[in-house]
């Protein structure tokens, strides 16, 4: 019975968290790209209205996504592929200052919860938050060349 009242006072968190990103993205408007980019809460446990997804970084791991959008290519500056010293390729991406705003309120509610990165509709990867997230960069790694990820980087960031 706890664990069922502690997931619904998940939920009616994540509810109003939500409403108040969808708020100031609606005031802030949202930018077309060529690449859709999203971030939303997840769960290794199905829940009502969540979508079933494949891992693209785990084949053979099943996610389900919250259906609400925490972020969008609205809340990047910039996007970036690049090699790390170690030869894998990874997007490096900005975020606005609304954008690391609202990256820092979705990871204090998703504190030790997972988080899906998705490109397209396709999940690129739901790591566990295991700590708020500050600053304004992060990176997603999954890509099978540069030259995908310079091209889905490209289309990441807002045209201006």
């Amino acid at each position: 019975m706890r664990a069922t009242a502690s997931f619904t006072s998940f939920k009616r968190t994540l509810s109003l968290l939500i409403l108040s990103i969808g708020l100031v993205a609606c005031a802030a408007g949202h930018s077309q790209s060529g690449t859709r980019f999203e971030i939303h809460a997840a769960s290794l446990v199905a829940s009502p209205d969540w979508q079933k997804a494949n891992l693209l970084d785990d084949p053979g791991t099943t996610v389900y996504v919250a259906p609400d959008v925490l972020l969008d290519n609205s809340d990047v500056e910039l996007a970036n592929a690049k090699k790390d010293l170690g030869g894998q390729v990874l997007i490096v991406i900005q975020m606005t200052p609304a954008g690391a705003i609202r990256m820092g309120m979705a990871s204090r509610v998703l504190l030790r919860q997972r988080m899906a990165v998705m490109i397209n509709g396709e999940v690129m990867t739901a790591p566990v938050v295991s700590a708020p997230l500050s600053g304004n960069r992060f990176a997603i790694t999954g890509f099978r060349s540069l030259e995908e990820a310079q091209e889905i980087a490209q289309g990441i960031a807002p045209k201006k």
